[in-house]
């Protein structure tokens, strides 16, 4: 029965992907679905496309293995998702259609007046295709753990198979397929989410006998600095809230705001998204405490606590859609990223470097091409990782790459949209220096330990943005993009409103008087 349930789910993405491959037409089709996207499926599709592997495995074990030291990360998260949904969502929506930009690397080449020399969209694709490398590798690891801990079919093989269908929906449907099914497996998230603490806790007796199993382990999982003080206490609380920096920078997030069809059903997206991720994080963290209670404290792999959990509490067909939402939240971002890394190479190199005048046909069969190479890279990477590696590599590996596209694209992103002083040297510096520290830091142990390289390489990246851009000439014309790319207040919108009324009902008033002065 378990397998049944978990079956039925796969064969629903792979019908999702052959339906969706008659509406992808076109490459903005295939990249952005063609900006044509509602309210429920950007918002439910951008946060899942987020969460990732990361949610549903890394979480929970990590708040197994820290307790309530594990929640900075989730209220890191609601607030980064805030800022991008209220700063930047409605502003890069108007300013990348003004500009006719659907990936990333084209707005950033628009926007600093980049075309002939094209620096910008190379650094940029270059630096997107290697740090979602590392995400795709993530999410397959994610899978192989899931799906070996049910099914006890061997890592490699548990791979192979989620990889196999992750792969197919995206290389058929595109935009349109990830979308949907993101909008399908968010919702399976965080039913799943909403359910399992709460059946956890009630077999365990309650709040109080949680608390009795988490003191039992570790006195300090009932800290929300996991038992640390001081400089080390500050540095758990910064690293894990420093996600929340992350969230400007990450292209397979930001390309939902891009594909929603009416800006101003922006502000419905945000109040989803938000009740979306503050329902589905604080299940995930209270999955990993409440694992605790009911496996006891020496699971081999913490980061198999939610599959763990659902076999051991429910039915098999109610366990087989859980460890189909697991799933869910590995796709759900896996064909995100890949849709992404291939945009990458259909449009910001072949199309625009290579062959302008391509057919929509041949850059389809690029765009998919493109994503079978990606994905079969990463998928070589994941199969030469270690499932049990200390830390959880699904967490470390999400983290690298969260970090590596935050500190790239992040400060540059936010101040693009809002300073017209920011310049082409400055773009180019605040990539180069937000992609080396990551790097750097990530890989000396010393400053590893000290705190997460996303916050050093996204303020150093920011300073070297500001500095660089003083320094050097803006280009010309940008003051007033970004003025018409504003967003009307509510007090430019009602003026406009009474402005509308007013004409209308003096163009009445006239057609009313003709006749009589006829």
């Amino acid at each position: 029965m378990l397998a049944s349930s978990f079956v039925a789910y796969l064969l629903a993405l792979i019908l999702i992907g052959a339906f969706t491959y008659r509406l992808t037409k076109s490459l903005e089709d295939f990249v952005i679905a063609g900006r044509k996207l509602g309210a429920w499926v950007t918002a439910i599709s951008a946060q899942a496309s987020d969460m990732s592997g990361w949610l549903l495995l890394g979480v929970p074990g990590k708040a197994y293995t820290q307790g309530f030291g594990a929640f900075w990360a989730i209220i890191g998260s609601i607030v980064g998702i805030f800022f991008n949904w209220t700063v930047l969502a409605k502003r890069l929506r108007r300013y990348t259609e003004k500009l006719s930009a659907i990936t990333l690397p084209d707005f950033f080449e628009a926007r600093f007046r980049d075309e002939d020399k094209k620096h910008i969209r190379v650094l940029s694709g270059v630096i997107i295709i290697v740090f979602l490398m590392f995400y795709v590798s993530a999410q397959f690891v994610a899978s192989g753990k899931a799906l070996d801990a049910t099914f006890d079919i061997g890592y490699a093989n548990a791979i192979l198979i989620g990889a196999a269908v992750i792969v197919f929906y995206t290389m058929m449907g595109g935009f349109f397929a990830v979308a949907y099914t993101d909008l399908f497996q968010g919702l399976l998230m965080v039913t799943m989410l909403l359910i399992l603490p709460i059946v956890g806790l009630f077999n365990l007796g309650g709040f109080g006998e949680l608390l009795k199993h988490m003191h039992a382990k570790n006195p300090g999982f009932l800290d929300f600095t996991s038992g640390e003080v001081g400089l080390a206490a500050f540095a758990l609380i910064a690293g894990h809230f420093a996600i929340g920096l992350g969230y400007p920078g990450q292209p397979h997030i930001i390309t939902r705001f891009m594909a929603i069809k009416d800006p101003r059903r922006l502000r419905q997206s945000t109040l989803i998204a938000m009740i979306w991720v503050i329902l589905a994080g604080y299940g995930a963290l209270f999955v990993g405490v409440t694992g605790l209670g009911i496996l006891g404290p020496d699971l081999k792999d913490p980061e198999t606590v939610t599959v763990n959990m659902a076999m051991a509490l429910m039915p098999a067909w109610l366990a087989g859609l859980m460890i189909a939402a697991i799933m869910a939240a590995i796709m759900s971002t896996a064909d995100s990223q890949l849709l992404v890394a291939t945009s990458a190479i259909a449009q910001d190199f072949y199309r625009k470097m290579f062959k302008k005048d391509a057919s929509q046909k041949t850059l389809l069969i690029i765009s998919r091409v493109g994503t079978l190479c990606i994905a079969a890279i990463a998928l070589l990477f994941a199969l030469n990782q270690d499932p049990l590696a200390e830390g959880g590599i699904v967490f470390g590996f999400v983290l690298y790459a969260w970090g590596g596209l935050a500190a790239s694209f992040g400060p540059l992103l936010i101040l693009s949209l809002y300073w017209k002083r920011v310049t082409k040297a400055g773009a180019i510096t605040g990539m180069i220096v937000g992609t080396a520290t990551i790097v750097v830091w990530y890989n000396v142990q010393v400053l590893k330990d000290m705190i997460y390289e996303l916050v050093p390489g996204f303020f150093l990246s920011l300073i070297a943005v500001v500095v660089v851009s003083l320094l050097t000439k803006p280009p010309e014309g940008i003051a007033d993009e970004l003025e018409e790319i504003k967003p009307p207040s509510r007090g430019r919108r009602s003026a406009s409103v009474l402005t509308s009324q007013a004409e209308r009902a003096l163009l009445h008033w006239r057609q009313m008087r003709e006749p009589a002065e006829g």
